[in-house]
């Protein structure tokens, strides 16, 4: 019985727009399993498998090895429903692979949502057409699960109440509860805490009539007690859900549960246990592959270090949220995710369209046959009317929803840098690796003509030399290409390592002049003609302060960078003779802190763009130029990796300043 939640926190829920520590939804397997442990209920279901089985039974228990191994390992689970996948298709098995499908698209909702989505559809459909209503169920709840997940309170709420009819018109409580506990944790995700409480007492109650098990309400009552200032009750929910998560050995529960109380303690500010549990469901999520668990988890002790004064410890786990950050929200995944979404509404309103068109030409037919003369020809009009106004009115709305839809996608394209990067990064190994490929062939020509050349008595010593010396240029050539990789793959396992270096006590006036000298030198390189005045009041007794000097040096080019480009834009926007494009830098002690001004003259911003430019994601430079991920990580570094504030300051046409405060 899967367990498939959703948190989030701080920052990001401003890209995703979640929260934290809340369950978005649980899943259960749609086949029934003996009620024994997990660990035996794999052995048993894979000695079964090793037995004389017929092909649409072996699919089926293939599905539901999956089932078990999802609360512990997702990636063995693929593994599985990709063997029942392939099977049912081979023997032309339309159940099995609709149940394989969904088995899939829950192994594979960690690593790839569009995916996810794509699989769970699809499967919906095979259920449709073979008219299963279970297998339809399981679908309605697991799609409902990833529209909760993108806070779409309508669709989400409008599946899991689907879902949860049919589960009454085909009186399965075991699947009744699953989705009573799933409407709970969506009312508890929009803190609607009255809906929530009532929908998982129903569900706890109706688990301990038929003893089904209880680990993911006891969770989400937790939750509810604990945002309603409950916290005894709470703490004894979290304790229930954590037991009897290690009963079965379900690791997604005992993440949320581990991570519940971890948020529950921290808000008592008693740190050192909000650490421990958070410790606990950090390596129950990494153990499963989940994700998502990891992050929350990660992110709770990068908060509990950060107040504890224990940066090193900060830094480790920030290191790991901000990984799980660029796994999970990739820019191809959301937008793919969106497509799917989009082409899956107007599927729904085509097939809406054609069953209203049919019921009309039915009524029509109906109406011709029982009445004659001006009375026929008077409904058939006032018909029309009636038609012409629903479809102005099926129009608008269709309208409406198509504006909200392209406000979505406008809203996430900051997620576009991360395809932008794949395909740079993939164009520049692909250069050099084809360079060394290249001269390896033509090495090797030169290589047999050599050889040839040394079997002929009357070989000519001149060409034998002409030969090698080609031979040894093209393997400085391959050297050189084969270093060019080496450095574009040494770059991008630097910046994966962003944040895990060690603080220490460092000169910043000669950090910055470095990083100025760095960024401008990096600009001359590629702009050879472009010249810009730099200005630099650096104070004289700036105190030493503690940072990780790789870390804050990237976040000062990345300013300077910046700036440069601004100043570049003012000029190749507007020349002017008198326009003197300058940047600028000042240091200065201030109140318990050092502050770093870093401005220019260049095209400035708007209101708009500085409500946005700390956002991932979000950039003003042209596609190819910039991927809007530099100031947002830079925020973050100067933020939740040194405690310290980055702010922008800045006027159209005038120019822009960013200060950097960092406490000494």
């Amino acid at each position: 019985m899967p367990l498939s939640p959703f948190h989030t926190f701080g920052r990001l829920a401003l890209v995703m727009g979640l929260l934290l520590a809340v369950c978005v939804g649980v899943e259960a397997a749609a086949l029934p399993v003996p009620a024994i442990s997990q660990s035996r209920t794999v052995d048993s279901l894979r000695q079964l498998l090793a037995q004389p089985q017929a092909d649409t039974r072996r699919v089926i228990l293939l599905c539901q090895i999956s089932d078990q191994l999802w609360t512990q390992r997702t990636d063995s689970a693929a593994v599985y429903a990709i063997k029942a996948l392939a099977l049912a298709r081979r023997i032309g098995y339309p159940h099995g692979e609709g149940e394989a499908l969904n088995r899939l698209g829950a192994a594979l909702r960690e690593s790839n949502l569009a995916r996810s989505l794509e699989l769970f559809q699809e499967s919906l459909r095979i259920a449709k057409a073979t008219h299963d209503r279970a297998l339809e169920a399981q679908n309605l709840r697991s799609i409902g699960i990833i529209y909760v997940y993108l806070r779409d309170r309508e669709q989400g709420l409008a599946y899991y109440y689907r879902a949860l009819r049919l589960g009454e018109a085909l009186r399965d409580e075991r699947r009744i509860v699953i989705d009573l506990s799933n409407i709970g944790l969506a009312y508890d995700l929009f803190n609607q805490l009255d809906s929530a409480r009532i929908y998982q007492e129903r569900a706890l109650a109706l688990a301990r009539r038929i003893r089904t098990p209880t680990n993911y309400i006891l969770y989400g009552l937790g939750n509810v007690a604990r945002k309603e200032g409950k916290l005894t009750e709470a703490r004894v929910f979290y304790r229930e859900s954590i037991t009897e998560s290690n009963q079965v050995r379900h690791l997604r529960s005992l993440n949320f549960a581990n991570v519940g109380m971890a948020t529950l303690y921290q808000q008592t500010g008693r740190l050192d246990s909000s650490i421990y549990y958070a410790r606990v469901g950090c390596q129950a999520a990494q153990t499963n592959g989940f994700l998502r668990g990891v992050l929350n988890a990660s992110t709770l002790l990068t908060q509990n270090f950060k107040a504890r004064n224990k940066p090193d410890s900060a830094l480790k786990y920030q290191s790991l949220m901000l990984v799980m950050k660029d796994t999970l929200f990739g820019q191809e995944k959301v937008m793919r995710l969106q497509s799917l979404n989009y082409r899956e509404q107007q599927r729904a309103q085509q097939a809406a369209a054609s069953e209203a068109s049919l019921k009309a030409r039915y009524r029509t037919y109906a109406l011709l046959g029982g009445v004659v003369g001006l009375l026929a020809l008077a409904l058939l009009l006032g018909r029309h009317v009636r038609q012409q106004q629903r479809a102005k009115e099926a129009l608008e709305q269709s309208l409406a929803e198509l504006k909200t839809a392209q406000d979505q996608l406008v809203q996430r394209e900051k997620m576009a840098f991360l395809g932008e990067l794949t395909a740079g990064i993939a164009h520049e190994l692909q250069n050099p690796l084809n360079f060394v490929k290249n001269f390896a062939e033509v090495s090797t020509d030169l290589v047999d003509e050599i050889a040839g050349d040394q079997r002929n008595p009357a070989r000519n010593a001149g060409l034998e030399q002409e030969i090698l010396a080609g031979l040894k240029q093209n393997l400085q050539q391959i050297s050189q290409h084969g270093q060019r990789a080496t450095s574009i793959i040494k770059g991008m396992l630097e910046h994966s390592r962003t944040g895990t270096g060690q603080r220490e006590a460092t000169d910043l006036n000669a950090l910055v002049e470095e990083s100025l000298r760095l960024a401008y030198q990096g600009l001359r390189t590629k702009e050879k003609d472009f010249t810009a005045e730099l200005s630099t009041e650096l104070a004289p007794a700036l105190p030493a302060v503690s940072v990780v000097s790789q870390d804050l040096s990237r976040v000062l080019i990345n300013l300077f960078t910046n700036a440069f480009h601004a100043v570049q834009q003012r000029l190749r926007q507007a020349p002017d003779a008198g326009y003197r494009p300058t940047v600028t830098v000042s240091t200065q002690a201030v109140p318990g802190g050092v502050e770093i001004r870093i401005g220019d003259n260049g095209t400035g911003m708007s209101e708009r763009v500085k409500a946005k430019i700390f956002q991932p994601f979000f950039t003003t430079k042209p596609v190819g130029e910039g991927t809007g991920l530099g100031l947002s990580l830079s925020h973050d570094i100067v933020t939740t990796g040194h405690g310290g504030t980055l702010a922008v300051q800045s006027e159209e046409e005038e120019g822009t300043q960013f200060v950097v405060t960092l406490p000494v």
